[in-house]
């Protein structure tokens, strides 16, 4: 199968961006607005948050 075989996508869809794409192309991504207020309200951890509660050692 090649993308050629693929049907069009109609022209009200959203783009699809591959993981990694917008990075190896050195574009940076917008915050997503209810990523951000999961982390306000302490539901999701931060990227930096768990970087820093794994480098913690055990007492």
């Amino acid at each position: 199968m090649t993308i050629l075989d693929l049907p069009p996508m109609p022209d009200t869809a959203d783009p699809v961006i591959l993981p990694g794409l917008l990075t190896a192309l050195g574009v940076t991504r917008r915050p997503d607005p209810d990523f951000q207020a999961s982390i306000d309200g302490g539901f999701t951890e931060s990227f930096e948050a768990y970087c820093d509660r794994i480098s913690q050692k055990e007492a």
